[in-house]
Parts: structure tokens; C-alpha cells; sequence
């Protein structure tokens, strides 16, 4: 067997290992409902998913869903979607890791496979941003191969898969393949792939992203080492609530992965180059902007001035790059200790990336839970029509029966057009939303009174009350509702019609958005094609008699 099989079987089971000792506990019936991770049991295919109405943020990763969720259950996808990027991104970092032998390639993925970067974005329920870290390590092989004059195909196929979780993922890709690739094809590529959200994004109106998003996204510390020394170490995420548990004290043996990790930097770059350093660099640059004087305040001008520059806000997610780095580097790391100290050696330091962060074993120990939603949800949501405002006005839920952890609104995934409130409250300060509509309707429905007439003068058709979450008051429901008409009444769902609704609020025109759409179909299905045809030439290389 080749270096590359061995590395890739050994990334592989690893990568296994690894899904096994974080989701046992979460797989089967059910759904992992947390912060950013709402599924549902059936989203409604509609001009939403194509970012017809409203702000596009989750173009196309719910369309993908729900599409599949067309021939898998939806509780069943979302499991398999969070064992493959685990194993995925194992099993890819291996494959990176210029190594010979089973234990430095299972170091690489369990320095990458096991990070805290993966844990913090999971507590956020962050699974489509997880897709471009999964995607990383694969996407980073496949461009320095193109580099050295390797086919195109695969690294194209790549981005076009991050592209489908939507703009954070692609992007996060495309940094490490513009510099460790082609630049000008790179690019283009990206453009191309973007086209999905970026065009409903313009052409959508939208109010201007709000400054003190940039302090309330930045990077932070999550560990005595401050601001930087998290980062390096794969944390550092804004939300305090999102550290793994024992990730105070185990950040010790974080920086030991780090030092064994520039050990074995040399042997790194003498190998694949110093592109991935590069790589690494810009993304701990972008990671620190809201940290670094004059930056932090171009940073904030941009929110406000440049369309999409908030997606710059959340710093820690760039830092994927240099873990990517840390973990091929660790690779190396280990195999010169393994040499000169003994294998023993060797096997207890691909041991340390998970014993830096033991707790966050077994669904980050109960953090993350199995829910089950009640019927009353199907029964209702399969009656509305129309802009759908979402009582009580806020973004986030807990309910009862998802163990009251705060959760997206699960109304946006199950609605075709709902109306909620976006602005984001957060430690103390509130991150204004970019929902025009919902910003017209804030000061009425904050109000308390009555909502027939603004309403129906707005267009909004119906009134969905939330009767189970956290922080619904019956009195204050009672007098927003008087004037509308009940449709249906369940111990956990009310749904009201508004009398004489005017006209809806206009949406994009599909035509708009359908030529971006089918480009990036096309050098999505036309990269695959590639990237399977190239993979046959090889194979039929390596069989060829010498």
C-alpha cells in the first residue's frame, strides 16, 4: 500500500473514532436542535430557498436540505451530515499531512478532527460553516497538486462543495485555494459558485449592516493565553457560551500540539511548500481585524458601506486555515519525535489533541440533546400562506420540549415566507437585523397593542403565536391577536388569519436569479465530471505495468 493509502485509511478510522466519541449519544430518531442548527421535518420548497424573500442567508444549504430531506428524514440527514464532516475533515487532514506511517497521519486528524474549532461551531450549531472546515483539508491537497500543474477539476469540485452550505463555507475555501492554487481561475471559480447568494443579496433590499456587529462577532478569549493565544490554538470564538468544557485547562496541551507542530514546520514546507503558511497567516490576519488599530475601524466602514462585508464580522471562523496548518504541521511533529524518541512517544502525542478537550466527548457532555418536535407543529405550519409574522418578536427560542436551549426559530425553516424579528441581542448590546420588512414592524409589535391594521396595511396574511417558548406572555398575545381571526389552537401553536391583508411585499423575480444559479450548477456538475475523470487517469497510471 502507497504512503497516501496509509495515510488515508488511518485518517479515515480515526476520523470514525472521532464522530463515534462526540455523537454517539445523538444519532438515531430525533433532532440536535442548537443555536444556528434548526432542523426540521419538512421545509417547504419555495422562492425562499433561492432567496426570493427576505435576506438570503441560508442559500443554498436549505434547498440542499430540503431536497434531501425528499428521500432521507430529515433527523436521519442531519445525523449523517455531522458524522461525515467529522470523518470528512479526519480523514482529509491525513491525507494532507506529508507523513509516512499510520500514527503521525492519525495525528493530523486528530488535531484537526478534534479541534476546539469544531466544538465551538458545533455549540453554535454551526453546520454549514462546518462544511468548508471539512472541506479544508481536501480542498488544500487539490490546489497544491493544481499548482504543480494537476488537474483542475478536483479543486473546482471542492469549492462548488462548500459552495452549497453558502457564503461563509465557500469563501473560508476559496482563501486557502486563491493562495495555495491558481490565483486568476481561483477567483473566478469563487465568483462564479457565489453567484447562488450574492445576487438576491444585491438585489434584495436590505438595510445597511450594523458597526457594532464587528465588536459583538470579534474573537475573543476563551482561554488564559488571551486573544491571540486562543486563536492559535483553535478557539477564540465570540460567544462565550460556545467553549468547549475543559477547555481552560486543557488549552495546555493545545500548545503542546502547537510546538510540536512547529517542530515539524520545516519538514512541512520542504514538502508541500510554504503556500499553506501563507494561508495560515492571512487567515490569523483576518481573524485579529477587529483587534488591530485602523483595521478595526476600516472594518466597521465596510459593514456599513460594502455589501457582504459582514461576513468579515465573524473573526474566529477564519482561523480554519492556520488549524489546517497546525495539524499537517503536528503530523510532521510527531513523525521526528516517533524517529528519534521511540514509537511510544509517537502514539501518546496523537493522543494530545483529544485529551486537550476530553469533555467535549459524548455531546460536548449533554450540552448538545436529542428533541423530538410535538405534533401541533405539522398540523399548524402545513396551514399558513403568505408572510407569516412569528409572536413572541425575537429570533431565537427555547421550548420545553427541545430541553429549553436558545435555538433558531424553527418557524423560519418551516415557513415559506415568515416575518421575525432579526436583530440579534447579545451580551448586553443588540446587533440590528437586515430584514427591511421586519424593521418596519419592530416599533408596532414591540408596541403590545392590537396588530390587525399594520398588518394587514403591510401585507403580512397571518399571525403564528409560539404559546411554549421562553418568555411568551399570554396577556400581551391576547391583545396583539384581538381583531385577528384564529385558524387553529393547539397547547403549543396559534395561528391566526389577518382580515383584509393588502398586498404582499414584493419579491425578487426568479429570473433575476436563476442565470447565477444555473452558471454555478454548470461548473459545479462540469468540476465533478472533471474531477472523476482525472481520478480514473490516475488509477489507471498506478495499474499500469512498469
Amino acid at each position: 500500500m502507497t504512503d497516501l493509502g496509509l495515510r488515508s485509511r488511518a485518517g479515515l478510522l480515526t476520523g470514525f473514532a472521532l464522530s463515534l466519541l462526540l455523537l454517539a449519544p445523538l444519532l438515531g430518531p430525533g433532532y440536535v436542535l442548537v443555536r444556528d442548527m434548526a432542523f426540521v421535518p419538512r421545509t417547504p420548497l419555495g422562492g425562499q430557498l433561492l432567496g426570493l424573500d427576505g435576506v438570503p442567508r441560508g442559500v443554498p444549504s436549505e434547498l440542499v436540505v430540503a431536497l434531501l430531506s425528499r428521500v432521507v428524514a430529515t433527523g436521519w440527514l442531519q445525523d449523517l451530515i455531522l458524522v461525515a464532516l467529522v470523518v470528512g475533515a479526519a480523514w482529509g487532514a491525513a491525507r494532507l499531512a506529508p507523513v509516512q506511517g499510520v500514527v503521525p497521519a492519525a495525528a493530523a486528524a486528530a488535531a484537526y478532527g478534534w479541534s476546539a474549532y469544531l466544538h465551538e461551531r458545533l455549540l453554535l450549531g454551526q453546520w454549514a460553516l462546518l462544511v468548508g472546515w471539512a472541506v479544508l483539508p481536501w480542498a488544500a491537497r487539490a490546489a497544491v497538486e493544481w499548482r504543480q500543474d494537476g488537474p483542475a477539476g478536483p479543486v473546482f469540485a471542492w469549492l462548488a462543495v462548500a459552495a452549497l452550505a453558502g457564503a461563509n463555507a465557500l469563501l473560508l475555501v476559496a482563501l486557502v485555494v486563491v493562495i495555495c492554487g491558481r490565483l486568476r481561475p481561483a477567483l473566478l471559480a469563487t465568483a462564479v459558485l457565489s453567484l447562488p447568494w450574492a445576487v438576491p443579496a444585491v438585489l434584495q433590499d436590505q438595510r445597511p449592516g450594523d458597526p457594532a456587529g464587528v465588536d459583538a462577532f470579534a474573537a475573543h478569549a476563551d482561554t488564559p493565553l488571551g486573544v491571540l493565544g486562543s486563536l492559535l490554538t483553535g478557539g477564540g470564538v465570540w460567544a462565550r457560551e460556545a467553549a468547549p468544557p475543559g477547555r481552560q485547562v486543557g488549552v495546555w496541551l493545545a500548545v503542546g500540539v502547537l510546538l510540536i507542530a512547529v517542530l515539524g514546520l520545516r519538514e512541512l514546507r520542504r514538502v508541500l511548500g510554504g503556500r499553506l503558511v501563507v494561508a495560515g497567516g492571512v487567515g490569523l490576519l483576518l481573524a485579529l481585524l477587529a483587534h488591530l488599530p485602523g483595521l478595526h475601524a476600516a472594518l466597521r466602514w465596510s459593514v456599513v458601506h460594502i455589501p457582504a462585508a459582514g461576513l468579515l464580522r465573524d473573526g474566529q471562523k477564519w482561523v480554519a486555515p492556520l488549524l489546517l496548518l497546525t495539524s499537517a504541521a503536528f503530523a510532521c511533529g510527531v513523525a521526528v519525535v516517533a524517529e528519534r524518541v521511540g514509537p511510544a512517544a509517537g502514539v501518546l502525542l496523537a493522543l494530545a489533541p483529544v485529551a486537550a478537550l476530553p469533555g467535549a466527548a459524548w455531546g460536548e457532555s449533554g450540552a448538545l440533546k436529542v428533541s423530538h418536535y410535538p405534533p401541533a407543529w405539522e398540523q399548524v405550519t402545513g396551514r399558513t400562506h403568505g408572510p407569516v409574522l412569528v409572536l413572541p418578536w425575537t429570533l431565537y427560542r427555547a421550548f420545553p420540549w427541545e430541553h429549553d436551549v436558545p435555538v433558531l426559530d424553527p418557524a423560519t425553516k418551516l415557513l415559506q415566507r415568515p416575518v421575525v424579528d432579526d436583530d440579534l441581542p447579545l451580551a448586553g448590546r443588540v446587533v440590528q437585523g437586515e430584514d427591511p420588512l421586519a424593521a418596519r414592524l419592530d416599533d408596532v409589535v414591540t408596541a403590545g397593542g392590537p396588530l390587525a391594521s399594520p398588518l394587514a396595511a403591510a401585507g403580512v396574511t397571518q399571525v403564528l403565536v409560539e404559546r411554549t417558548t421562553r418568555g411568551f406572555d399570554a396577556s400581551q398575545a391576547a391583545a396583539q391577536t384581538a381583531g385577528l381571526t384564529l385558524v387553529i389552537r393547539t397547547p403549543d401553536l396559534d395561528l391566526y388569519d389577518v382580515p383584509n391583508p393588502g398586498r404582499a411585499p414584493a419579491r425578487t423575480s426568479p429570473w433575476a436569479v436563476l442565470p447565477g444559479d444555473v452558471l454555478a450548477l454548470g461548473l459545479a456538475g462540469w468540476s465533478l465530471s472533471a474531477s472523476v475523470l482525472a481520478g480514473r487517469r490516475r488509477s489507471r497510471r498506478r495499474s499500469a505495468p512498469r
